[in-house]
């Protein structure tokens, strides 16, 4: 975020259409300001799935489950479609030493853990979920766009179903498969662009419209109000330092999000994290 000619850390709406304009699906604000769209949720997982008949009956962008006594995650995008399957899109932005796959791991038990709600029910009722990690680049460095977990019982014919589906997918590998050309539409959100149906007609509104660009000014003016509630400091540097340690206090907001808020480096709220 850059500073307005008001003096205003907030962007004019001018200058909030010229920096979402050259947003795409791996910055967190913009993402979630699409997939709060059910047709572009559903677009997505049709394609990821191969559902062309999947129908998304509730979507959340930013869904926070709340551990009392463990860590707190905050899903990028969570649907449930009409036959109350979960899936969860997962946009990996962050580079450096992740454990990506103990991180799905968690994922996937806080979100079941979540949904499957104590009471007369079995664990029959425990629901399906789908975990799609998406990443900028290919972290496996084995050179396919998709990496599908799957699963065998005592040898490799026989598949082991425990409702659990995960896939690791990347926009680094393009071979030129449905989901590889999502992937690198993904990296430019190009305004027009009409070639993924409902999400590149929602990337347009947001793009181009007055519509789209007001989504974006309140999706700001949110989480800046968030992480100014506890008032403001003196001086624009230090506003932006004490903004961005508030919301990392928080614990509800990327590092890309409060980048993208404050006008500071990762670098700069990384270390600001490290010193607690």
């Amino acid at each position: 975020m850059t500073k307005s000619p008001t003096g205003s850390l907030l962007l004019t709406l001018e200058e909030l259409q010229m920096q979402t304009f050259k947003m795409n699906l791996f910055q967190d604000l913009f993402a979630k300001a699409v997939f709060l769209d059910k047709s572009s949720c559903e677009h997505v997982l049709r394609i990821l799935t191969g559902n062309k008949s999947l129908v998304v009956k509730e979507n959340f962008t930013q869904h926070l489950i709340s551990k009392l006594t463990a860590h707190d995650i905050i899903m990028d995008v969570l649907v449930e479609d009409s036959n109350h399957k979960l899936y969860e899109i997962e946009i990996q932005k962050a580079k450096g030493n992740i454990a990506h796959e103990k991180r799905m791991l968690y994922y996937a038990s806080s979100i079941i853990s979540d949904y499957f709600f104590k009471g007369d029910q079995t664990y029959a009722s425990v629901p399906e979920l789908h975990i799609f990690y998406i990443s900028q680049t290919d972290i496996w460095n084995m050179g396919k766009t998709c990496y599908p977990v799957l699963k065998h019982l005592g040898d490799l014919k026989t598949p082991y179903n425990d409702g659990l589906h995960m896939c690791y997918i990347n926009a680094e590998i393009n071979d030129n498969s449905e989901i590889a050309r999502l992937m690198q539409f993904f990296k430019t959100a190009n305004a027009h662009d009409g070639s993924q149906g409902a999400l590149s007609k929602r990337i347009n509104t947001i793009k181009t419209t007055e519509e789209g660009i007001a989504i974006m000014d309140d999706f700001s003016k949110k989480l800046y109000d968030a992480g100014m509630n506890d008032g403001r400091a003196e001086g624009e540097t230090s506003e932006k330092y004490a903004t961005a340690r508030r919301m990392l206090a928080k614990g509800t907001y990327s590092l890309q999000d409060i980048a993208e808020l404050t006008n500071l480096t990762i670098a700069a709220i990384e270390k600001l994290q490290a010193e607690g």
